[in-house]
């Protein structure tokens, strides 16, 4: 983390606020770098009530200011409904990912001119990310600065480090997404391989038929900077 933040340009890092990225963020305000880097909130206009408290308790928590993104030309969750739906996370997920996702990063990556992209995903969530580098090549370079760490080990620091944590940890969530699709998980379960994100992604599938587990924005044909699409 250190490092990507020595050698790039402009790092910038995203935040959902769970496990992986409150370690992250403890790191960052530590070394005194949340002025140097910024961090990035996509806000798909449909997460949890507490997620949303959570996060200007955290700005507080560590004096420094989110920069926030939505769907374009969308403000709030009744305007999405009147023009999108309330059910286009089911009927198209691919679609709802590019706008309530998708589309609000490209806007920060062109607005912050980015050259790396700090973020919490691990080799031990599974899936698409099993075989995870620290540095992930692409535009903007990806630094997947805790790939190596275990879930356990998110944990374990967030315990000795006394650092805060999003409050639906406690309500049996290992991983918080949209309210929509996000349930809790067994927390016997909690550090088995992959269990930490199996609550997310529930009733969904992507248009081949097989079954979600990767978030719009790490789709890596889905991501231009500078915002336009190719």
């Amino acid at each position: 983390l250190l490092r990507a933040v020595a050698v790039f340009d402009k790092p910038f890092m995203t935040t959902a606020f769970i496990a992986g990225d409150m370690v992250l963020l403890h790191v960052l305000a530590r070394q005194g770098l949340l002025s140097r880097v910024p961090v990035v909130f996509i806000d798909t206009l449909h997460l949890f009530p507490e997620t949303y408290e959570f996060a200007e308790q955290m700005e507080r928590h560590y004096n420094f200011k989110l920069q926030r993104f939505h769907p374009s030309d969308v403000p709030d969750l009744k305007t999405w409904r009147k023009t999108h739906g309330s059910d286009l996370y089911l009927t198209d997920p691919g679609r709802y990912d590019q706008l309530a996702k998708v589309e609000p990063l490209n806007l920060a990556l062109g607005e912050l001119q980015a050259d790396a992209w700090i973020n919490g995903r691990r080799r031990d969530h599974g899936a698409e990310r099993a075989s995870l580098q620290v540095f992930e090549a692409g535009s903007p370079v990806k630094v997947n600065a805790i790939a190596h760490w275990s879930f356990e080990d998110c944990w374990n620091y967030i315990h000795t480090k006394d650092v805060p944590y999003h409050p639906l940890h406690d309500e049996g969530y290992p991983s918080v997404g949209d309210m929509h699709s996000t349930l809790p998980v067994d927390r016997e379960k909690w550090f088995s391989y992959g269990a930490e994100r199996s609550g997310r992604f529930q009733g969904l599938t992507n248009s081949d038929g097989s079954m979600k587990t990767e978030c719009g924005i790490h789709v890596t044909s889905n991501i231009h900077p500078s915002g336009a699409q190719p």
